[in-house]
C-alpha cells in the first residue's frame, strides 16, 4: 500500500475510496473532501486464456480483491471517517448468476473472442445496432457472448437468473440489489443510450427478457451497503455510488473534458476518446459512444493491444526486460523506423476501426539484420500506429482535434510517450497524478455526495514531437495502413 498522507490531527474527516476494478488488476484511491489523495492500493489477478478464444476470470476472486483493498485502506486511515465507495471497471466483461447472485460461469472479458459466429450473424445490423446502442458489433460485447449462451450452452441459458458484469457482481454483493450504471450499460451493446432503457432490438437478438439484465441507474445513483456487506468490510457505515466504466472515467479523470480535447489511455489495451454533449453518430460501426453521465457522452475507439503485447511478447522471450520502462530502454536502443522492420500488432484481432475479433499479427521486412531489439521497437511502433489509426478515425468523423491528454501505463516511459509523440506528429499532455479513471470515479462520488472538487491541480507535462521524424513517421504509417487490407485473407 502507497500511504500518501498520514492524519496527525484529531480532527475528524471524511474520504471516499475510489475503486477501479480494471482487467488485470483493482486499483484503490482514498481521497478526502477537498480532494486530496490519501492513499492508495492494488491488487492483481489472472486471466485464464484458451485456444478457443476464452479469456476468463474468476469473479470471486476479483471481489475477494476488492473487499481486501477496502479493508486495508480504511484501516490505515484511522481516525477519518469513510463516506462512500464509488466504482470505475472494465467494460464488456459478462457473466452468468442464479437468483441469489451466485456465479454459474466465470467472468467473461473483454478479450473474449469465442462469439464470433454471432457477432457474424449480426452484420446486416452492425450499423443500426451501432447507432442505437453505442456498441459497434463485435465477439467482445455481452449482447454476442449472451447469445453464445443461447446457442453454444442452452442449459446455462436456461438456467441463469441474470447475466450481469463484474461490477454488478460486486454491487450486487455489497448491497443485494442487482444495478448498473448507465455507462457500463453502454458498453454492453444492448442498451438504447437515447431512452436509456434495454434495447429491444438487443433483446430480440439475444431472445431475453429484460428482468434477466440488471435494473439500469444513473452513475451517480447512491444504495446503502447492507449490515453484512458492512460487517465484512469491518466498516461502521459508507454509502455506494455506482460510478461509471473504466474508460469514461478515465476521459473525466485526465481532464480530457473541453471540446477538442482527446484522451488517449494505454494500459492492457488502449482507447482514443473526445467527450461530447451529444452521440457522435459515425459513418460507419467502426466507433462507440459510450455514457459518461447524464449530460455526456464519451465516442471513440479502442485498440486490443496495449501492453497486453508487451506481456506477450515478454513471455515469448525470456531474455526482454520484464518491466515496462526497461523494456521500451531496450527498444529505444534501436533507431527510429526499426531499420525497415514493421509490426501490425493484430495479436488479440482487433477493435476500432477494423473490428475483426480474427484478425491477426504480423511481422513485416524481416531481415538477417534485425535482432529482438529491432522486434521490440517494431511491437512498440506497431501500437503507436493503431493509436494514431484510430485518432484519423475520430478526425474524419468530424471532430476537430485541439489537445491530446495521455493515460495509463504509457505514462511510466517517457521515451514511449516520446514515441507516441513522434508517431502522431502531435504534442502531448499528461498529469502526475495516480490512477485517471480512480480520479474519474472520486469526482463522480464527489458530485454524487453533494462535496466539491477542489484539489490542487495535479502538475501537467507537456512532451513536442520531433519534427525531423515526420519524414520517416508519415510514409511508414502510409505502408502501415495497407498492411491489414493485403495480409487479412492470407491470415483469415
Amino acid at each position: 500500500m502507497s500511504l500518501i498522507w498520514s492524519p496527525k490531527s484529531s480532527i475528524v474527516l471524511a474520504y471516499l475510496i475510489a475503486i477501479d476494478i480494471g482487467t488485470t488488476s483493482t486499483k484503490a484511491l482514498a481521497v478526502d473532501a477537498a480532494g486530496n489523495v490519501l492513499a492508495s492500493d492494488q491488487r492483481f489477478y489472472p486471466t485464464h486464456f484458451g485456444s478457443g478464444g476464452e479469456a476468463e476470470q474468476n469473479p470471486e476472486q476479483i471481489f475477494e480483491e476488492v473487499a481486501d483493498l477496502i479493508r486495508s485502506i480504511n484501516a490505515s486511515l484511522s481516525g477519518l471517517q469513510l463516506e462512500g465507495l464509488v466504482f470505475s471497471a472494465a467494460m464488456h466483461s459478462v457473466m452468468a448468476v442464479d437468483e441469489a447472485g451466485n456465479p454459474l460461469t466465470p467472468l467473461l472479458i473483454w478479450a473474449d473472442t469465442r462469439a464470433i459466429e454471432q457477432a457474424k450473424s449480426l452484420t446486416p445490423h452492425a450499423l443500426l445496432l451501432a447507432r442505437a446502442t453505442g456498441t459497434p458489433v463485435h465477439p467482445m460485447s455481452p449482447l454476442c457472448k449472451i447469445m453464445w449462451w443461447r446457442e453454444r450452452n442452452p442449459t446455462i441459458f436456461a438456467s441463469a437468473s441474470k447475466f450481469i458484469s463484474i461490477k454488478e457482481f460486486v454491487v450486487f454483493r455489497l448491497t443485494g440489489l442487482f444495478l448498473v450504471d448507465h455507462s457500463v450499460a453502454s458498453a454492453t451493446g444492448c442498451f438504447d443510450i437515447q431512452n436509456r432503457v434495454w434495447s429491444a432490438r438487443a433483446l430480440d437478438f439475444m431472445e431475453l427478457d429484460p428482468g434477466r439484465l440488471s435494473q439500469p441507474e444513473s452513475v451517480y445513483k447512491t444504495v446503502a451497503l447492507t449490515k453484512a456487506a458492512l460487517d465484512a468490510l469491518r466498516l461502521p457505515q459508507a454509502k455506494l455510488v455506482l460510478g461509471a466504466s473504466d474508460g469514461c472515467c478515465a476521459q473525466l479523470g485526465s481532464g480530457a473534458m473541453r471540446e477538442g480535447d482527446v484522451a488517449i489511455t494505454v494500459g492492457t489495451s488502449g482507447a482514443v476518446r473526445m467527450a461530447s454533449r451529444f452521440q457522435v453518430v459515425p459513418e460507419k460501426a467502426q466507433l462507440f459512444n459510450f455514457i459518461l453521465d447524464d449530460e455526456t457522452f464519451v465516442f471513440g475507439g479502442a485498440t486490443n493491444n496495449g501492453t497486453s503485447l508487451i506481456n506477450w511478447f515478454q513471455k515469448l522471450h525470456t531474455n526482454a526486460a520484464a518491466d515496462l520502462s526497461a523494456f521500451v530502454a531496450e527498444a529505444t536502443t534501436v533507431a527510429a523506423g526499426s531499420e525497415g522492420l514493421m509490426m501490425l500488432p493484430y495479436v488479440l484481432g482487433e477493435r476500432a476501426p477494423i473490428y475483426n475479433a480474427e484478425a491477426r499479427g504480423a511481422f513485416i521486412g524481416i531481415s538477417v539484420a534485425h535482432s529482438r531489439l529491432h522486434f521490440q521497437r517494431a511491437l512498440l511502433e506497431g501500437i503507436c500506429f493503431a493509436l494514431k489509426d484510430i485518432l484519423e478515425t475520430i478526425a474524419q468523423n468530424g471532430k476537430p482535434i485541439d489537445r491530446i491528454l495521455l493515460s495509463g501505463g504509457i505514462t511510466r516511459s517517457a521515451e514511449w510517450v516520446q514515441m507516441l509523440c513522434n508517431v502522431l506528429q502531435q504534442e502531448l499532455h499528461w498529469r502526475e497524478q495516480p490512477d485517471a479513471s480512480a480520479i474519474g470515479a472520486a469526482k463522480i462520488g464527489f458530485r454524487s455526495l453533494g462535496w466539491t472538487w477542489s484539489a490542487t491541480p495535479p502538475v501537467m507535462h507537456r512532451v513536442e514531437p520531433q519534427k525531423d521524424l515526420a519524414h520517416l513517421y508519415d510514409p511508414l504509417f502510409s505502408k502501415y495502413k495497407q498492411l491489414y487490407p493485403s495480409l487479412n485473407n492470407l491470415s483469415s
